[in-house]
């Protein structure tokens, strides 16, 4: 739900050295000036910068925004460049939304508490492990997939969390356009990496149960949206949007929703538990839509893939990574044509590296499994598309300001959502939509 995906580099917009706390005004619309940056991330930036070689004193930072309106929800992004002589550096820096409201609504230090453990315990340690079991980068076989991360850190008492990584973008990295269903190669491309990561969790398991204890956490999300009314009144006007994207003479489809809609909370709090996943249940990246992907290309074609933003990472079944991806980003097509391919190249993907990683895969993750573990929360795809294929669907520009939206509703408890904005758009998402909810039901999960 949050994006980490930065703008392309620009030029720097406002420009101060590492201590300086000078007023200035940024000149975008809906966004702090760098003057009102937190002053902590001006620290933090200045702590990183002697780690990668600057000369303390000597080298000079720049802000710019660094993304797209639209791209996420519990965040704002901020491209750093660190400047000394002939050398420059450019990360991408990441903090909760500096308005009140908007941090309130969504809970956002919770959520930055999960990404800070991911980048520093998390993903460490499965690199770590991997490593230690022959499995490098170079073997082009393993989870390596995630940005450089040069700090991450939170303190709660201050109410200010920020994490610093590379702009992949640098790196010839790009995003998805993310009003087009995602296609095939794309889609593989995401297995391919969902299955190596859900592999190391089934070895860690296993194999270092004492270290993979700390893998065990709870969904940082459910429990919040679930307790907002903001979130929760959202949902129920999503679905009723869903539900009005049917035909008319669907009504034994129409039915099932109905009935889906008077517990789908309840759904929602027992499928992202660990519970309905066991005996299967591994560490999820728990984000799995367009924005919070990456791609490098050659000629054209797809090659590499890296995933952002890990706010949402969750001990629960494996499929919910699978199944938020593909009913929320791909479309009734692929899914006709390719649907049981994918599923069996994400099948194919964690068996071999859990086999190399010392595990057994027949044993601990049976494809038999993962097919019943597919009917057990398959539905889980279709809440989360609810709320994804919306926004997928409608165009940046026409998103509301989400800060004047979170105090609006603060004050009133009334939510505007941006349903119909065009003849197009509207025909675009009952289009998707109505495609997700016949998939579900064929497929059999609902």
């Amino acid at each position: 739900m949050g994006s980490e995906a930065p703008l392309e580099p620009t030029e720097p917009l406002a420009a101060m050295t590492s201590l300086d706390t000078s007023k200035q005004s940024n000149g975008v619309e809906g966004k702090p000036s760098f003057g009102a940056l937190p002053q902590y991330l001006h620290d933090a930036v200045a702590r990183i910068a002697p780690q990668e070689g600057f000369t303390p004193g000597q080298f000079e930072v720049s802000f710019e925004v660094g993304s797209n309106k639209g791209d996420g929800f519990v965040a704002e992004m901020f491209r750093a460049r660190i400047v000394e002589g002939n050398r420059e550096l450019v990360i991408l820096c990441k903090i909760p939304p500096t308005n009140d409201a908007r941090r309130e609504q969504f809970n956002t230090l919770s959520i930055f508490d999960r990404e800070v453990q991911a980048y520093s315990l998390f993903l460490p340690t499965i690199t770590e492990f991997q490593r230690e079991k022959g499995i490098t980068e170079e073997l082009g076989i393993g989870f390596f997939n995630t940005p450089k991360c040069y700090l991450a850190y939170l303190d709660m008492a201050k109410q200010e969390s920020a994490i610093l990584m590379d702009d992949l973008r640098l790196q010839n990295y790009r995003m998805w356009d993310k009003s087009n269903p995602v296609n095939f190669e794309h889609a593989r491309l995401l297995m391919i990496q969902l299955g190596r990561l859900h592999a190391v969790s089934f070895a860690l398991k296993e194999q270092r149960p004492d270290v993979f204890e700390q893998f065990k956490v709870a969904d940082p999300m459910t429990a919040a949206m679930t307790s907002s009314e903001a979130f929760m009144t959202m949902m129920t006007m999503s679905m009723d949007r869903a539900i009005g994207s049917l035909e008319p003479n669907e009504e034994k489809v129409r039915q099932k929703l109905e009935k889906l809609k008077s517990h789908m909370f309840e759904d929602m709090a027992n499928l992202t538990s660990s519970k309905v996943g066991e005996p299967y249940s591994v560490l999820g990246h728990g984000d799995c839509w367009i924005n919070n992907l990456m791609f490098a290309y050659k000629k054209g074609v797809p090659t590499d893939i890296v995933l952002l933003d890990w706010q949402i990472c969750r001990y629960v079944s494996p499929v919910l990574d699978l199944v938020y991806f593909i009913f929320s980003c791909t479309d009734g097509e692929l899914r006709r044509k390719h649907y049981d391919e994918l599923i069996r190249i994400y099948y194919g993907s964690l068996k071999e590296l859990l086999d190399r990683l010392g595990g057994d895969a027949t044993r601990q993750f049976p494809f038999t499994a993962l097919l019943r573990q597919l009917k057990a929360c398959g539905k889980f795809g279709l809440l989360m598309a609810i709320f994804i294929v919306p926004l997928l669907c409608i165009e940046n520009k026409d998103l509301p300001d989400l800060d004047a939206q979170a105090e609006k509703f603060k004050e009133t408890q009334q939510l505007e959502m941006p349903f119909v904005i065009n003849e197009q758009s509207e025909a675009k998402y009952r289009k998707r939509m109505s495609d997700v909810l016949r998939d579900v039901i064929r497929f059999g999960y609902l």
